[in-house]
């Protein structure tokens, strides 16, 4: 790939605007300036632009601790737009996968991987989604048997069984599997509860951990490797 449109990749402008970037900026390839945007460039070589490494890998997947009072769109309507909380290099390279809704936090990721995004997304794939849920009113323990069965959420909808986790009178976890349209409330809903507070603590093989809220970080190798897995995937695949 030229380095002009690694850099375009990247997500630092457009290719002419990365040309005048390499010829204006101290752009460094394993740590020699370069000035020719046409340079050929592979995965092997370290990238840096003033000083800054740009990751030289050929996709990027983002974990962000989602706060409240965002939504998950590109661009800010009624309430601000997640992308705001996105590091500039990333910002117009990836893309959320799945939504959360403005007053749920957790874990939330974008990439740039095409099947990676649309498998993650699809019902097919069933990658568990798990999620700490506060209620109303009080939980009664008949409901982790109930949850695990198909339940009517309406709209014609049935939704696939899942797994609770009561923890106290209020709150508990519940693992879903398929991510319908606000399928937790719904579900909760079909059982008279509101839900008060939620937060997506996992997803697949992926926790949000400590990670503080409204941070973001780029997933590991390995988190990478095993996220691939859980979607059935190989190293590489992109639409």
């Amino acid at each position: 790939m030229r380095l002009d449109r690694f850099l375009a990749n990247a997500g630092l402008g457009s290719r002419k605007a990365c040309k005048k970037i390499i010829r204006t900026n101290e752009v460094m390839v394993n740590g020699k300036r370069v000035t020719d945007g046409e340079m050929l460039i592979d995965g092997t070589m370290q990238i840096t632009v003033n000083g800054k490494e740009i990751p030289n890998t050929p996709f990027v997947t983002l974990m962000i601790h989602k706060p409240e009072g965002y939504m998950c769109s590109m661009i800010d309507e009624n309430y601000p737009s997640v992308m705001n909380l996105i590091p500039d290099l990333y910002r117009k390279r990836v893309r959320m996968v799945g939504r959360l809704d403005q007053d749920t936090t957790g874990l939330l990721l974008l990439t740039d991987n095409g099947i990676l995004n649309a498998r993650l997304a699809h019902p097919k794939t069933k990658v568990p989604k798990k999620y700490y849920v506060t209620v109303n009113h009080i939980l009664r323990p008949t409901l982790v048997e109930l949850f695990q069965h198909e339940i009517d959420i309406g709209r014609g909808e049935i939704a696939s069984p899942s797994e609770l986790e009561i923890l106290d009178e209020y709150h508990a976890y519940l693992t879903v599997h398929e991510g319908k349209y606000h399928e937790v409330k719904r579900l909760f809903g079909h059982f008279n509860y509101d839900v008060v507070a939620l937060k997506r603590v996992s997803l697949g093989p992926l926790s949000l951990g400590d990670l503080p809220l409204g941070e973001v970080r780029v997933l590991s190798e390995e988190e990478n490797d095993k996220l691939l897995e859980a979607c059935h995937m190989l190293k590489g695949e992109q639409l």
